[in-house]
């Protein structure tokens, strides 16, 4: 095979015969070049797989260059390296199409780990064997999860607003919180709001608060959310849940970096960082009126996807095991799921994400009480829930099969909790257990 060709960018000399050396000792073929323009230049002439790349250069500087590497070559993965003063620029950088980034000044083992993590494929993935399955309560050693995962890192060590986006289940505060507890602000407060759960009319109270007698019910004055977040981080999750009118005080919140409470003279400083999530179409609420359009630039700042389980399938397995030890009751046997269980586990698609995987193993655990769990009772008891038929497709059930599929429904809903389930269900706890006894659902 071919040595891959590799761009190195930079107009330092030392920079460029520093990266030159790591990469050749690493197999590959370096192209240096002390410019951009003549890095566009090489990137037409050759096939490159990856560019190391300073974001300041003079004449045609960082961020020009990689948008025309995009252009040229959108596969091309892009390092780009730059200053600790400079994080706002790394982050321009990501929205661009980078892939990872170095601060300066970085040492040879940081070059290497970044090179691996770009090439990770060809070059087996040693640093991802190395590096733990769990980051920050994200489980996942899958190429989009380590994108996830810098990303994370990046977006920690600056101040800067960010809008975190991705489908029901994949864990979006999660990924809040692991920003907030690799920022310098791990110890002030993180404060989660689900702005779908507050009432429309109490909403503008709760998160600005509001002064003695500035309305009916207001009979003392109370401290918002955003201003008794301290210095930590507030999480605004399903932020297109919040009335339009409040968006403009959110707005002005941001951009003054102060709070308003109702009926105050005064304003207070916003002290706390600002993170919101969404799994709606937010382009689709601004063209209905549903969001303002200059809240969501503001929100915008950096956007962080995260991915669907369906995108990353291999990290199934991992998320099954930590699964199995984070739901396993003191004294309880370790248990395990087969390798077939597990690749049938795999070949679902997980509508719900994670949060829907998750609640199928600990319902697993909980009906079935073998200590090794088999293909078999997987395939069943997702064909008992309805997971394998297709979409849209309707069959008539005896009343026995429906009883049966309404219990495992309660008790996958509630962790296995059969006291829970039984009041889900409006029936008496001994009804379940002799209902569950007589449909053959293991206790």
């Amino acid at each position: 095979m071919d040595e891959l060709k590799v761009l190195v960018i930079d107009d330092e000399q030392a920079i460029r015969d520093t990266c030159s050396r790591v990469l050749r000792k690493l197999g590959f073929s370096p192209l240096p070049a002390s410019s951009g323009k003549m890095a566009v230049r090489l990137v037409g002439e050759h096939d490159v797989g990856l560019a190391i790349l300073d974001i300041k250069m003079p004449g045609m500087d960082g961020i020009e260059t990689l948008t025309e590497l995009k252009k040229l070559r959108p596969d091309t993965r892009v390092i780009i390296i730059t200053a600790h003063g400079t994080i706002e620029n790394a982050i321009q950088a990501m929205r661009c199409g980078a892939s990872d980034y170095l601060l300066k000044p970085f040492s040879i083992v940081q070059l290497e780990e970044s090179i691996r993590r770009a090439f990770g494929a060809i070059l087996k993935r040693a640093d991802l064997a190395e590096m733990d399955a769990e980051f920050c309560g994200l489980v996942g050693k899958s190429p989009v999860m380590l994108g996830l995962r810098r990303m994370i890192e990046l977006v920690s060590s600056s101040d800067v607003t960010a809008l975190i986006m991705g489908e029901t289940g994949t864990g979006k505060e999660l990924v809040a919180r692991a920003i907030h507890q690799l920022s310098d602000r791990a110890d002030e407060p993180f404060v989660p709001i689900d702005c779908s759960a507050i009432g429309e009319h109490i909403v503008e109270s709760e998160l600005f608060g509001h002064k003695k007698g500035s309305f009916t019910d207001a009979h003392a004055d109370r401290v918002g959310l955003l201003q008794a977040a301290g210095r930590g981080t507030v999480f605004l999750d399903e932020i297109t849940n919040i009335p339009v009118h409040i968006q403009a005080k959110l707005l002005r919140a941001l951009q003054e970096k102060e709070i308003r409470p109702i009926g105050a003279v005064q304003s207070v400083p916003l002290k706390a960082r600002v993170l919101a999530a969404s799994n709606a179409d937010i382009v689709g609420a601004i063209k209905t009126g549903q969001f303002r359009e200059d809240l969501f630039y503001r929100l915008h700042v950096v956007p962080i996807h995260v991915p669907s389980l369906a995108s990353r399938k291999e990290d199934i397995p991992l998320l099954v095991e930590h699964f199995l030890v984070k739901h396993r009751g003191s004294g309880e046997l370790t248990r395990t799921f087969e390798d077939a269980a597990v690749r049938a586990l795999s070949s679902q698609e997980w509508p719900g994400n994670v949060r829907q995987l998750e609640s199928f193993v600990r319902m697993v655990m909980t009906v079935v009480r073998s200590q090794k769990i088999t293909e078999e009772t997987v395939v069943r008891l997702l064909d008992e829930m309805g997971r394998l038929g297709r979409p849209g497709e309707e069959r008539a059930m005896s009343l026995e099969e429906a009883e049966k599929q309404a219990i495992l429904r309660a008790l996958s809903s509630v962790g296995g909790d059969k006291r829970k389930a039984a009041q889900i269900l409006g029936i008496a706890l001994s009804t379940l257990y002799r209902k569950m006894n007589k449909l053959g659902i293991e206790e």
